[in-house]
Order: structure tokens, then C-alpha cells, then sequence
């Protein structure tokens, strides 16, 4: 496991565009909860197939060649990919440190136990601990999650833990510390609802968050060793994102901006095609040891 916080040396190969060492692939549209914050609905786009895993293989081969270290799938819920632990294992056997961001709905004791070795971080989405608000964000379906015994039994179990929390309308006033303090981390990624056009635009008056409100809960719990915060402008353009589709895209407009599929295309024009700020990815930590 590359645990280096140094920026590593690509392969020797001619780079016209930038690159990130991370990204995250959202490898399939389908979720089953309704975040009214969600950034990655894929609305705008009609889907009605699950991406093959070939053709993520060959989209993961692609990925390491250029200098991709460490690719964390997410959705939609990635759980919710027909093959989801074939694509983990490929990309384990590959040379990349593997995660997940799931809504931890679908994480059975099961799935834990077949994924030891082959998945590095497992990161649990983690809004609020009352159920209430989680209904009021979406962030609830017909099973319920214990967030702490769920994040409890991934560490007993080997796996590095990531927590995301979406700072919103509904939680702007919670208090997650007793359960950072229980569960502890390795990363606590705060994040400030942002509106991306397609995909939250339409709840998202009722969603947004002020700037006052937002530094009022990461005051609360800027003691945390693990946390890592994101407000909208370090979210811009900074993260190497994969779609349901193999497109790379981007938000650096307010909106998804879309290359052509990576599967079929070559990577350096699929770079061409999108707005990466390869700055501001170092400026938010892209880099740290995973």
C-alpha cells in the first residue's frame, strides 16, 4: 500500500494535459437512497445498462498506465454494480489501492468478510445520526444503518475507515464528535453542498447551506485529527472523476462537463475534452498516505 504523502514520478510518457494520481469512479447510476444534495445523479443522461466489466477493466488499465495509484468507486451506490467485487479485485491485482464510498445500506457482514485483501478503504457516507434528518436530506431507505456498528465492525475487520459528511440545510447544527471520537478514521472528509447543474439544481434552494453556517459546523469539530475540509471552491474542477458511461468528466462550470468514453477513446484526448486544476487537487490533499 502506497503510503508516500510525497507527489510520485508518472511513467515516462509525454502528458498534454493534467493528472491525478486519484480518482473515483461512479461506476454505476442507480442508488438506492435520494440525497437531495447528491452531485453524482447522472439526471442528464439516459442509462440503461450497467457499464461491462471489461470495459472497466479496460478503462482501469488506461488509468494505471497514465499514473493512477489509488481509484475509489462510488455511484450511485456502488453496491448496486453487478460487478462490483470483480472490477475491486482487478484493480487490486493491477498495482491500485482500492476503496469504496458506499451509503452503507447494502455493507453485510458477508460482503465485509469477501473483501478482505482486496479492498483497502471502505468510506461511509455519514450525515447526521438522527434519523429524522436523514429523512429530511433523503439519506434513508427500508434498511436502516447503525453508523456505528457498522463503522465499528469495518475496522475490526482490517479495513481503513472514511467518513463523508455532506455539511447541508438539515445538518449544519449537528454534532458528530462523540461518534468520530468512537469510530476514529482515518480520514473525515467535510464537504459544503454544492449546486451542480443536471443533477441537484431543482432542491437545491431547500438544501444549500450558507458560508456562516457551514463554518459554524466545521468550528465544532475542526479538533478532529482526521477531518478534511471541502468548501465549494476546493470541490471545483479538482477531482478526476469517471462516469456510468467511461466518460471522464468534471464540474469546473457549474455542471457536468463530459469527455468521450474512455474506453474507446484515447486518455490524453479524453483529458483534452474536460478542465482539470491540478493545483487546487495538491491545495485539497489529493495526496496523502492511502
Amino acid at each position: 500500500m502506497n503510503r508516500s504523502t510525497e507527489t510520485p514520478i508518472l511513467p515516462n510518457r509525454c502528458y498534454v494535459q493534467p493528472f491525478f494520481e486519484t480518482a473515483s469512479f461512479h461506476i454505476v447510476k442507480p442508488c438506492n437512497m435520494r440525497c437531495k444534495f447528491c452531485y453524482a445523479t447522472f439526471d442528464d443522461m439516459r442509462l440503461s445498462n450497467q457499464l461491462s466489466k471489461y470495459d472497466a477493466f479496460k478503462i482501469l488499465d488506461k488509468l494505471k498506465e497514465a499514473g493512477l495509484q489509488k481509484i475509489t468507486f462510488a455511484g450511485g451506490e456502488p453496491l448496486l454494480y453487478k460487478w462490483i467485487y470483480e472490477v475491486i479485485v482487478y484493480s487490486k491485482s493491477i498495482g491500485l489501492t482500492t476503496s469504496i464510498i458506499t451509503n452503507g445500506s447494502l455493507l453485510t457482514d458477508e460482503l465485509l468478510e469477501k473483501f478482505k485483501g482486496k479492498l483497502d478503504w471502505i468510506g461511509v457516507s455519514v450525515d447526521s445520526l438522527n434519523e429524522t434528518t436523514n429523512t429530511l436530506i433523503g439519506r434513508t431507505n427500508k434498511n436502516k444503518v447503525n453508523y456505528l456498528d457498522l463503522c465499528l465492525k469495518i475496522k475490526e475487520a482490517g479495513f481503513r475507515l472514511k467518513i463523508n459528511t455532506v455539511v447541508n440545510s438539515f445538518n449544519w447544527y449537528g454534532d458528530l464528535n462523540d461518534f468520530i471520537d468512537d469510530v476514529k478514521p482515518d480520514r473525515w472528509k467535510v464537504f459544503q453542498a454544492l449546486r451542480i447543474e443536471g443533477q441537484n439544481d431543482k432542491q437545491f434552494d431547500e438544501i444549500k447551506v450558507t458560508e456562516e453556517q457551514f463554518e459554524s459546523y466545521i468550528n465544532n469539530h475542526k479538533h478532529q485529527k482526521s477531518i478534511v475540509v471541502e468548501d465549494n471552491e476546493a470541490m471545483t474542477g479538482s477531482y478526476l472523476l469517471i462516469d456510468p458511461q467511461g466518460r471522464l468528466f468534471e464540474n469546473s462550470k457549474g455542471k457536468h462537463t463530459y469527455s468521450s468514453p474512455l474506453q474507446y477513446t484515447d486518455i490524453d484526448k479524453c483529458l483534452s475534452e474536460i478542465s482539470l486544476n491540478r493545483e487546487m487537487f495538491l491545495k485539497r490533499g489529493g495526496i496523502y498516505q492511502w
